[in-house]
């Protein structure tokens, strides 16, 4: 009995041995997967630079050197960057305005009329758009003009194509997505059904999320053959008849012929974590797996991928690392799942 007992004590002692080693192996190949460039939120990247918050500084990271460049503004939210230009929310003045930097010169000006606790500025080129007070505004950097060319909220642009959700414009319609065009100002409805929200736009794509179940799924409009696609899975019931698919909306980009976004839940469509989509084969690939109800902000350029852990859901357990994946480089790691 006693030898027994030695042997289940051995037995166990070696499970749980091989159980700490799959722990550290899996935690290898992890980081052989990912790099971590810092700490914070709302990750951006153009080109070589990426750039994000952390707490009353914005961080500038140069992905060929590794030089990091902080930019004091506290108070800073959802930067975005094109080319040499940064912009961001900014409240360290009390009240709310939008920054723009221009990072040859490190010289910081703001804008200030029309801007709201909730305002998020995306740019392209010398144009930034953003909405305040359910209004969609446009301003040239160049020129210093600025115009309300809608009404809406959570604009983005490509361009000379402005695309945005609304609730009052069309009057056929409940919701829908926008697009404006800045060379004829003519407006257009993309897209009226279910629930679109928080699009985005690169050359004739347009991106949103249709939240009408749970967190949501991407749909995709073309605007050079009129024709809607299904990026991920809707609201479904798989073959148990369990419910699966509206996991994929909280958080999406979009950059070329690449569209990447945040998974949460663990079901039929696949596990979750950060994804990348090719929009040319059709197929969605998983980045990087987390455990469910981990919601990340994943953004894309060319063949990188950077995310960090959303603000607006942590609740204290997760950290607020932001990390960086160049699949060009490690294709081997990842696994394409067709849709």
């Amino acid at each position: 009995m006693e030898n027994k007992g030695k042997l289940c004590s051995i037995t166990l002692a070696s499970a749980f041995l091989v159980f700490v080693f799959l722990i550290l192996t899996s935690a290898a190949t992890s980081a052989a997967q990912v790099t971590k460039i810092g700490t914070g939120y709302d990750p951006a990247i153009y080109g070589n630079e990426v750039v994000w918050t952390n707490g009353v500084v914005i961080q500038l990271y140069n992905l060929t050197d590794g030089t990091d460049v902080k930019v004091s503004s506290s108070g800073a939210s959802s930067p975005d960057i094109y080319g040499d230009k940064l912009v961001w929310h900014d409240e360290s003045s009390g009240a709310p305005r939008l920054a723009v930097y221009d990072i040859p010169t490190a010289t910081k000006s703001y804008i200030t009329q029309d801007v709201d606790q909730y305002s998020k500025p995306a740019i392209y080129g010398d144009r930034i758009v953003w909405s305040a007070n359910d209004s969609v505004y446009l301003r040239n950097i160049s020129t210093s003009t600025q115009t309300k060319i809608g009404n809406g909220s959570n604009p983005d642009i490509y361009d000379a194509k402005v695309v945005y959700y609304s609730y009052s414009e069309d009057p056929d319609v409940d919701v829908a997505i926008r697009m404006y065009d800045i060379d004829t100002n003519e407006k257009t409805t993309v897209n009226s059904y279910g629930d679109p929200n928080i699009p985005h736009i690169w050359g004739a794509k347009v991106i949103w999320s249709d939240v009408y179940n749970h967190q949501g799924y991407i749909a995709m409009y073309d605007t050079s053959t009129n024709e809607t696609t299904e990026v991920t899975h809707p609201l479904d019931i798989d073959p148990d008849g369990n419910e699966y698919g509206a996991s994929t909306g909280t958080h999406i980009a979009i950059q070329n012929d690449k569209i990447v976004y945040n998974k949460v839940v663990d079901d039929y469509e696949g596990k979750p974590g950060v994804y990348i989509y090719n929009i040319t084969t059709g197929q969605s690939t998983l980045v990087y797996g987390y455990l469910e109800d981990v919601y990340t902000t994943p953004e894309v350029y060319d063949n990188t991928v950077v995310w960090g852990t959303d603000k607006n859901y942590v609740d204290g357990a997760e950290s607020n690392y932001i990390y960086l994946y160049n699949f060009s480089e490690q294709t081997e790691n990842l696994t394409a799942i067709s849709q």
